[in-house]
């Protein structure tokens, strides 16, 4: 799971070292006390809709988080210090953020707010409280200093705190923050005291100790890890345990703790706040307040039969679809243990006799540790060439594909794709060498229509392939559109980018001069590579464009990137980059198919 944030404010008790009057000492040792705080990672949304996680800024010399709310006056007096205190550290490698909490300020409003104020210092959005509620913070106004070497807190308290130096005499007014960053910015330690601020309370969505009422395994949280959970955690399943148990799932719970707070789980990267989708995998605010609420409370059991234990396994299916009418099986292919393995391609014809209208697609891979992706095209027979459509080896659209995290659905209802007899199927494979040999058997699973549909299945894209991505930038945008030359309905959008890819955005613009944002994804995967599905089919007339754009992240701090170092363009492995924007929607059966 996972999110960002804009305005960060962190108050968590430094223990009874931290006497409130204090003085801190600036010396020239670099040293962490024992006592001091750690802060665990996590990750919000800030109020411009991108996606932040604490632990990505671990190349920073400090972290400044403040709180924040809307119509509070400490923080109106506050922000003006704020944006200085930013100018002046900004280039020495110190981030600022803000985190706002309450939960009646929305991230429209705080948009606004920071455009008018020309602020420009993130606000996450914490609106499940659980960061604040961790770190103990009550009140807007309050700031935390963290050490991202440790993620210690190395300060904590109000903007308008004085402090003393070395030399006792000497006051230093209210310059104690400038003088922590600059201590932090130059390797100094710090020891420092809690200075309590008095900015507004924040408005809470329950009482703060509320989660402490014990929350019953059984009737609250069960249920949740049932629909969110258990599909993939199962044994045969693509989770790397088993959610079969109350005693399995308590030895996890420290790590769904964490994948909760992070958003790293369950696997699901789109902005809730754009857009509705079916098959959401994401948790609500009330589910995540539930799960780490009854984590911290030691994750009991209850008295009740674990109704884990109770779910019956589930078979794992080999065509969740139901029986295919057509399975294509290709030859083993044998992967060997290292190197890089040439692409693999091959033909198969189809055995049809007469023409078919598809309803849905398979395509398994047996090996999906060594599979990176595969494609399936259909080469129409010489005297329906014309009506072929345009695959570009998949660039512009496919048949079928298999991608890591993509689902197998349906096509849209009454939707199908145009299969004349005598077509042969293209498969493109590319499979990665995983430290030992291995194989794959390769299936592609069909499932006719009866009768033709009444709409026809079909795919565009979005596509550029002249991104140019410079060496170590963090933020680089590349841009790609595609127009409509035919009304239809959209079902789904599906992003494509690989290591670098970082967010991606899609927008309709429509003929009449109006536009709308469709998707974002502004936590990019490359090994979540989910196709978004609109819940309600959304209607686009022809001349609708469409535009995506899309950030890289090329730098040091990409924890998965192949090389910083290098300039990256276009290319087909994964070390080189791609943009693509797939379209699925469906429109009339052209006169040629009735």
């Amino acid at each position: 799971m996972t999110f960002r944030l804009s305005f960060f404010l962190f108050s968590a008790l430094l223990g009874a070292v931290l006497a409130v009057g204090a003085v801190f000492y600036l010396q020239n040792n670099s040293s962490v006390s024992s006592e001091d705080e750690t802060v665990a990672d996590f990750a919000l949304i800030d109020q411009s809709g991108h996606f932040h996680q604490l632990y990505n800024y671990a190349y920073a010399k400090a972290v400044v988080l403040y709180v924040h709310a809307i119509g509070c006056p400490v923080v109106a007096n506050d922000i003006p210090a704020l944006k200085q205190l930013k100018n002046q550290f900004g280039e020495k490698n110190i981030e600022f953020f803000a985190i706002n909490a309450n939960f009646t300020d929305d991230r429209a409003s705080l948009a606004a707010l920071t455009d008018s104020l020309g602020f420009d210092i993130p606000i996450l959005m914490d609106d499940s409280q659980l960061v604040i509620e961790e770190l103990g913070v009550m009140r807007a106004g309050e700031l935390i200093v963290l050490d991202p070497k440790t993620w210690t807190i190395r300060y904590r308290g109000s903007m308008g705190a004085g402090i003393a130096t070395v030399d006792a005499n000497k006051n230093l007014g209210n310059q104690y923050l400038a003088d922590v960053l600059t201590a932090l910015s130059e390797d100094k330690s710090i020891a420092l005291s809690n200075r309590p601020s008095k900015g507004c309370l924040i408005d809470f969505i329950d009482d703060p100790a509320s989660h402490h009422k014990m929350i019953s395994y059984a009737q609250e949280v069960e249920p949740i890890l049932r629909n969110r959970c258990v599909a993939c955690h199962r044994q045969g399943g693509i989770g790397p345990w088993a959610m079969d148990s109350h005693a399995t799932l308590k030895a996890w719970a420290p790590r769904v703790r964490q994948a909760i707070m992070n958003r790293s789980m369950p696997p699901w990267h789109a902005d809730p706040k754009v857009g509705k989708f079916a098959f959401d995998r994401s948790l609500t605010v009330e589910q995540q307040r539930t799960l780490v609420h009854w984590i911290d409370q030691g994750a009991p059991a209850g008295l009740s039969p674990d109704p884990l234990a109770q779910i019956p396994p589930k078979p794992v299916e080999n065509w969740p679809l139901g029986e295919p009418d057509l399975v294509v099986k290709l030859p083993t292919v044998n992967i060997p243990a290292e190197g890089i393995f040439a692409w693999q391609f091959k033909k198969v014809p189809l055995p049809i006799t007469k023409d078919k209208w598809v309803r849905a697609v398979h395509l398994k891979p047996s090996n999906k540790e060594a599979t990176h992706h595969v494609f399936a095209f259909v080469e129409y027979p010489k005297e329906a060439k014309e009506h072929e459509p345009d695959w570009g080896q998949g660039a512009n659209s496919f048949f079928a594909a298999y991608v890591p995290g993509m689902s197998v659905n349906p096509f849209p209802h009454n939707s199908g794709q145009f299969l004349p007899k005598g077509s042969v199927v293209s498969f493109q494979r590319h499979y990665i060498t995983v430290g030992y040999p291995t194989e794959d058997d390769l299936e592609l699973a069909l499932y006719f229509h009866k009768e033709p549909p009444q709409v026809e299945y079909k795919m565009v894209s979005a596509i550029n392939m002249g991104i140019n991505i410079p060496p170590y930038a963090s933020k680089h945008r590349e841009f790609a559109n595609v127009t409509l030359k035919e009304e239809g309905e959209l079902h789904a959008i599906y992003p494509h980018m690989h290591y670098r890819g970082k967010a991606m955005q899609f927008a309709a613009h429509y003929p009449d001069g109006t536009q709308e944002q469709l998707l974002s994804v502004p936590n990019y995967d490359f090994n979540w590579q989910t196709t978004y599905q609109l819940q309600q089919p959304k209607w686009l007339p022809a001349g609708t464009k469409v535009s995506v754009d899309a950030e890289f992240d090329n730098s040091v701090n990409n924890p998965v990137n192949p090389n910083p170092a290098s300039t990256v363009k276009w290319g087909m492995l994964s070390d080189d980059e791609m943009l693509v924007g797939y379209l699925v929607y469906t429109t009339r059966l052209s006169q040629v198919h009735k």
